[in-house]
């Protein structure tokens, strides 16, 4: 089997393989046997990387949040139309991230609420807010929102709603289109309201 070198390189090789393995299989399927057998190596060796896999799970889990606050700084950088801002968002929340996000739901929720994790995470989680909060903030300023929109609250309101639309939709029988007609008309009366 192949050995792994470089300690960085070879993280991000484990933690692919974790998302890759997840995609199409399910968390459940996330072993460190499995992940060894995507690239390559033996089980031992993957110990030297990640003590076990709930740590694993928790390095996938911040990889998944980086990358989504990644694309979300990309997608929010500058447009001067906050119709274009909601929709771009709604298309990157709902089409571009749905890979993010049907991972971040089906990981274990207790990885979140552990308590050696939870400090990070709230710190990763704030970031991806602020990067919201800060584009209503350029919209606010340039008067394309109401001045009673407060951004800090608008961008924990969009999280919490569209975390519980990608939560609940599979339960309620919606699809990605469904979610995001309805992401995007409720997002536009929110911050839109009294704007003539």
């Amino acid at each position: 089997m192949a050995r792994i070198n470089a300690k960085e390189d070879a993280k991000k090789k484990i933690i692919a393989a974790a998302l890759d393995i997840a995609a199409e299989h399910g968390w459940d399927a996330v072993t460190l046997d499995a992940i060894a057998q995507n690239i390559g190596v033996t089980k031992p060796a993957l110990y030297s990387y990640f003590e076990n896999r709930e740590a694993l799970l928790r390095d996938v889990l911040f990889e998944v949040f980086r990358n989504i606050r990644s694309e979300l700084e990309t997608t929010l950088a500058d447009d001067d139309d906050i119709h274009h801002i909601i929709r771009n968002l709604a298309e990157l929340l709902f089409e571009k991230q749905k890979f993010y996000a049907n991972l971040f739901f089906q990981l274990p929720f207790r990885l979140i609420q552990d308590p050696r994790n939870r400090e990070e995470f709230a710190i990763i989680f704030d970031k991806s807010r602020s990067v919201i909060r800060d584009c209503l903030a350029r919209a606010k300023s340039r008067e394309k929102l109401p001045r009673d929109v407060d951004p800090d609250e608008a961008a924990c309101i969009i999280i919490a709603m569209t975390m519980g639309l990608q939560f609940g939709s599979p339960s309620m029988g919606m699809d990605v289109n469904a979610e995001k007609k309805i992401w995007i008309r409720t997002v536009e009366r929110f911050l839109l309201i009294g704007l003539k």
